[in-house]
């Protein structure tokens, strides 16, 4: 696929990210500029729905308006699907051109209710595990962007905080997780790392699973499966890891939050603009979202627990507290 950026984004006097546009053009994504040869498309409006009023769901919502120069309406589920048939009808009541659904409940919302319209695409974003909603089956007019950072990535930022890691364990589902875990399996080989991982079916199996790989693993992830990683769990892990002196990974700043080492997530700007550049290709370039599919997250975000760094007896590298997007320090 060729790139069509072109100079005009440069010229319209605005900040260009250059990191992000190299990622996006490794990936295939073509930039387009936000007024082509400075006259504005005649596009509009795209729908931004959002399954929730968190933070987390209402954060990238600027940086995608700053970049698509669309106008857009904002629409919210507020945590409740039983609004959904409300905000779909005032969404299709204003004629949306795109459909951009950030969490779970938005996104399977907006899946539903387009299957009858298919000429509306429709963008997904923060979505963990998104393949459990099966939100590509039946549908052409679907593409996403995950929240699952690479587990390369996550590796890299794991090494980093101690090189001394060379054995990660990983407690995962088969039904919901084996692609996650083969992508794992080859980054651990090419950063020479050994992955060892036990599927379990049930969540009551998680604490005996833990037991019999603990003495051969020397840090531990967490990945977003729902079989494996209940609240009750997560919990248990967590007061496990810091007693065994592990090095515990998570996949959002939640997970440390409550007290896990470390955990790497999507930079909630980055994923804006991932998806306006997303929503452009679509809009002008023409380029089905079934051609674009589901793209890993451009940009991550380091967050660090030090209470727990302290805990586990743990000196934090100053290169990696700088590298951090956050300390958290309780």
């Amino acid at each position: 696929m060729q790139s069509s950026w072109r100079c005009c984004r440069l010229m319209d006097g605005k900040p260009f990210n250059l990191k992000l546009t190299a990622l996006l053009l490794l990936l295939g994504i073509w930039i387009v500029p936000a007024h082509p040869c400075g006259a504005a498309p005649a596009l509009g409006p795209i729908a931004v729905f959002l399954s929730d009023t968190e933070a987390a769901y209402t954060e990238p919502v600027s940086a995608f308006q700053d970049e698509i120069q669309i106008p857009v309406q904002i629409f919210n589920l507020k945590g409740e699907i039983d609004n959904a048939p409300r905000e779909m009808a005032r969404i299709f009541a204003i004629h949306p051109v795109l459909i951009l659904a950030l969490g779970a409940k938005a996104a399977y919302t907006a899946k539903v209710w387009t299957a009858d319209h298919p000429q509306i695409p429709v963008i997904f974003a923060l979505v963990l595990n998104w393949r459990r909603y099966k939100l590509l089956d039946g549908q052409n007019n679907i593409a996403g962007i995950a929240s699952e950072v690479a587990p390369g990535t996550q590796f890299v930022n794991l090494t980093m905080t101690s090189p001394q890691i060379k054995r990660i364990g990983v407690i995962y589902s088969r039904l919901h997780s084996s692609e996650t875990i083969r992508q794992a399996r080859e980054a651990a080989v090419k950063l020479g790392l050994t992955l060892v991982a036990r599927p379990i079916k049930r969540p009551m199996e998680f604490r005996q699973a833990y037991k019999q790989i603990s003495e051969q693993i020397d840090s531990f992830w967490m990945i977003a499966d729902p079989v494996a990683y209940t609240l009750a769990n997560v919990d248990w892990i967590k007061k496990r890891c810091t007693r065994d002196r592990l090095i515990c990974l998570g996949q959002s700043r939640n997970i440390a939050e409550v007290g896990v080492l470390l955990a790497v997530e999507p930079d909630m700007a980055n994923v804006g603009l991932q998806a306006a550049s997303m929503a452009k290709n679509i809009l002008l370039n023409r380029v089905s979202p079934k051609q674009i599919g589901v793209m890993p997250p451009l940009g991550t975000r380091l967050v660090l627990n030090a209470k727990t760094a302290e805990t586990i007896d743990l000196k934090l590298n100053p290169v990696v507290q700088d590298l951090a997007g956050e300390i958290i320090d309780r």
